[in-house]
């Protein structure tokens, strides 16, 4: 969870991923963490042909505690009578979760505020605060100091220096203004636009944005605009994450990745969730093409397969190692050996474990329109 990445597809479309790394107490890591979340039931996403998803790296209890406000607010707010289909947009809907996001920050600034010296930030804001012994004026100028960073955010409010900041994408779809995308931070607090299409926060931020601006800096506008697609933006999503994987600490494990489509009237079809065997497929699918070991036709081809059909992986496998030409070294690239070393065995058990297997026509791909 040290990166979350997005990318708008189709100005009705797009998808945010997320990595599954871990880093905590000071150097121990996992290698299942995400901050990934679905925002609406379905019930709701249905009435008002909505959906919103949540992903953020840093403190990982932060995430937790402002989805379930966020829930919570929309909820009430949506439950509300005589409430304009119209006004229910992504941008309205995610002004809900800045304020979710904003009561967590409270929380956590007063919680510290309250351990240290006893009193919070209004009191703060007041220069006095009342306890059990009466009222107190605010005079040591150390102590305003001391409070003060805290507030502002130069001093943590309780996690380790190896934790990248508390941000937040937050990515929609919703009839009026199709795919929106938005950005939180916790030391702006404000709700941020996504207007160039791609967002990517945490370690390893700089090249993922570096993998989507090679593609977007060779696009006139009017193509930037009309996106590049579903099935070649899952694409360069996935490799933008894994370009971050490649090169930056704190980044790896399984990737997880939510994609939205407001086309799609179905719940389970405008919103997939990929993730678990049907992800990790997908990144070593990317990573194969990364190393000419896969054509990036087929690369397209086989994550559409797993985005759609995760329940088959063995067969999407099994058709991923026939169709590269190098199955053998494919397979030393997923166990992670150096295949750029010279005098590296060219065999393996690869042709024999995955013999040409393929999904089913009635299973296959289905395509899209573009």
């Amino acid at each position: 969870m040290a990166i979350v990445t997005s990318f708008r597809f189709t100005p009705n479309s797009g998808a945010i991923c997320v990595d599954q790394e871990s880093w905590h107490i000071w150097r121990r890591k996992n290698w299942f963490t995400d901050h990934l979340y679905n925002l609406l039931d379905d019930n709701i996403a249905a009435r008002y042909g909505v959906e919103l998803v949540y992903g953020g790296v840093g403190h990982p209890p932060f995430h937790l505690e402002t989805v379930e406000i966020a829930r919570k607010r929309i909820a009430d707010y949506l439950s509300q009578p005589n409430v304009d289909p119209a006004t229910v947009t992504v941008e309205a809907l995610g002004n809900l979760v800045l304020e979710a996001f904003h009561a967590v920050r409270t929380r956590r600034v007063n919680d510290r505020l309250e351990y240290f010296f006893g009193f919070n930030r209004d009191d703060l804001n007041n220069q006095s605060f009342t306890n059990t012994a009466g009222q107190h004026s605010i005079k040591n100028e150390s102590v305003k100091q001391r409070a003060l960073g805290i507030v502002q955010g130069s001093e943590p409010t309780g996690y380790g220096p190896l934790t990248p900041p508390v941000e937040a994408c937050l990515i929609g779809v919703d009839k009026q203004y199709g795919f929106s995308a938005f950005c939180l931070k916790e030391k702006d607090g404000v709700l941020g636009f996504q207007s160039c299409w791609f967002e990517a926060l945490g370690q390893g931020r700089q090249g993922a944005a570096i993998r989507f601006a090679k593609l977007l800096n060779q696009k006139s506008l009017d193509s930037r605009r009309a996106g590049e697609g579903k099935k070649e933006g899952a694409f360069y999503l996935l490799d933008a994450i894994s370009e971050a994987m490649d090169h930056y600490g704190q980044n790896g494990g399984f990737a997880r990745m939510m994609i939205l489509d407001g086309n799609e009237s179905e719940p389970d079809l405008r919103l997939r969730d990929v993730r678990d065997d049907a992800a990790r497929l997908c990144i070593e699918i990317v990573k194969a093409v990364r190393n000419d070991l896969l054509p990036k036709e087929k690369a397209v081809e086989l994550i559409q397969k797993a985005i759609e059909y995760s329940a088959d992986t063995d067969a999407i496998e099994a058709e991923f190692f026939t169709a590269s030409d190098n199955p053998a070294l494919l397979g030393k690239l997923l166990r992670r050996y150096k295949i750029s070393e010279p005098g590296l065995p060219n065999k393996g058990p690869e042709k024999t474990l995955f013999k040409h297997t393929s999904l089913s026509a009635s299973v296959g791909a289905k395509g899209d329109s573009r």
